[in-house]
């Protein structure tokens, strides 16, 4: 499917880290938020999502120490051709199937090239460094895209003599070298855990209402 470029017309939503798009343009990248619903509340799809800044600031408990000023979204697991043919096709493409229906999720749609992906484990380690991981959702795409390639063409290797890692601030997968180790230590900035299912995207908009939804 031919997708025609994004124009202003397309935007709701525009800062310095994000770009959201209208949710019924077809153009962009869908990304997805999983919220904790509260009991005998009405659902957060149609109350809207907050961050924990402003549900601190209007003195609302929600189990958390630390009241970020974000509301953090996935970025997409697979780089490749997106079937724009509905919202689900969308998201199947970006995160494969299985992801409608099964959690509490919110769906919003972005421009990749004026949106901003960050690596989730660096709050784990060094949140003082989540800036070097930045990068555009576009390049982050064709890094993931990348690493795919390498790891499938490496596979046996990888198995018997490599032992995969990611760059936390590149996003790239580096082949180490275990020595007939299983599970050699790997040290920040490197990580174990796939970076395509750890790298987010984070909306600094204190109350993100349906009208920003997919879905």
């Amino acid at each position: 499917m031919i997708v025609d470029p994004i124009n202003e017309n397309d935007i709701i939503y525009q800062d310095e880290l994000v770009c959201i798009l209208y949710p019924n343009v077809k153009k962009g990248i869908i990304i997805w938020n999983h919220y904790n619903q509260p009991k005998n509340m009405d659902s957060l799809f149609n109350l809207g999502l907050k961050t924990g800044k402003q549900l601190q600031k209007e003195g609302i408990e929600f189990g958390r120490s630390i009241f970020h000023p974000y509301i953090f979204f996935k970025a997409p697991y697979y780089s490749r051709e997106i079937d724009y043919s509905t919202p689900e096709t969308e998201i199947n493409s970006l995160f494969g199937e299985g992801q409608i229906g099964i959690e509490p999720r919110i769906f919003i749609r972005v421009d990749p090239n004026k949106t901003y992906v960050f690596s989730s484990e660096i709050r784990a380690y060094r949140p003082e460094n989540i800036n070097l991981s930045k990068k555009t959702l576009s390049e982050y795409l064709k890094i993931i895209s990348i690493n795919e390639k390498l790891y499938s063409s490496l596979f046996p290797l990888i198995i018997t003599k490599k032992q995969p890692a990611y760059n936390l601030y590149t996003s790239r997968l580096v082949l180490l070298s275990n020595n007939g180790i299983k599970y050699k230590k790997i040290n920040y900035p490197l990580n174990s855990y796939p970076i395509e299912r750890n790298s987010e995207i984070l909306v600094s908009i204190p109350h993100l209402t349906r009208e920003y939804f997919i879905l």
